[in-house]
């Protein structure tokens, strides 16, 4: 009997000593900051508009972003681009904090928020933003921008995304980059004449409009458990651990007396 209370023991101690080890791994996975494209895969016929956002999740400390989306003009045309930019400090709006929000650098006052879509190519979309002086940080998820493609010919496209984050400097120092990963997305036409497009307006050869939003969308997903879930759940297990190998030691008492 003594043999398999010991056995018992030891898987015990090897179930505890495998949730500390996954403990690390789902704290890492539940702190990644990613800039994705969203969703990641289109297909919409020719004629029609599909509209993606370009989010950031997890992110900490978040004070200035920049950030490409490259995709192929002679399949898909950028017909509308909407920037989701805070308009108050602290307050309801969209990624990074800032007001009053201009386009003019020159202009930028402290606790205000620039942004600058003018280094955007026929075949590239290219935001920059940046909080200034006294704007708080930005913490959590979000989307960086809205971006309506309209599909001018068959083919494929990739949308592939490269983004700088910055961080709110300390007093007395500078900005330091935002370890992240990138998500990027791809276009495919439908060979389909029954798909379901978000707009039947032809192709416009405009150029693209570029707004902040008054009120952007937040999201917040959560995919893996939280770290405190994480930690009462190991509390948990290993109180029922105890429990198990007292009332394994009464019954091995119960037995022999």
């Amino acid at each position: 009997m003594r043999v398999n209370h010991l056995k018992t023991s030891i898987v015990i101690l090897l179930f505890i000593a495998s949730l500390f080890a996954v403990l690390p791994i789902q704290m890492a996975k539940a702190q990644t900051t990613t800039v994705s494209v969203t969703p990641q895969t289109n297909t919409v016929s020719v004629g029609h508009t599909f509209t993606v956002k370009i989010e950031v999740s997890n992110v900490q400390n978040l004070y200035a972003i920049d950030f490409t989306v490259d995709y192929n003009s002679a399949v898909i045309q950028l017909t509308n681009a909407q920037p989701d930019l805070g308009t108050n400090a602290i307050a309801s709006g969209g990624i990074l904090y800032g007001n009053p929000i201009t386009t003019d650098i020159n202009s930028l006052q402290s606790g205000g928020l620039y942004y600058n879509t003018s280094l955007s190519l026929s075949s590239e979309y290219h935001l920059f933003a940046t909080s200034a002086g006294t704007a708080q940080p930005f913490s959590g998820s979000g989307t960086l921008a809205t971006l309506t493609f309209t599909v001018i010919s068959t083919g494929q496209s990739p949308l592939t995304l490269s983004s700088t984050l910055t961080d709110h400097p300390q007093s007395g120092e500078t900005s330091s980059p935002i370890t992240h990963n990138d998500i990027s997305g791809t276009f495919n036409t439908s060979t389909s004449s029954s798909s379901s497009p978000t707009s039947t307006s032809p192709p416009s050869s405009s150029t693209p409009t570029q707004s902040p939003s008054s009120s952007p969308t937040r999201t917040a997903s959560v995919t893996e458990l939280s770290v405190p879930a994480l930690a009462v759940i190991l509390v948990l297990v290993t109180l029922a651990a105890a429990l198990l190998s007292v009332r394994m030691r009464k019954k091995n008492r119960n037995y022999f007396s």
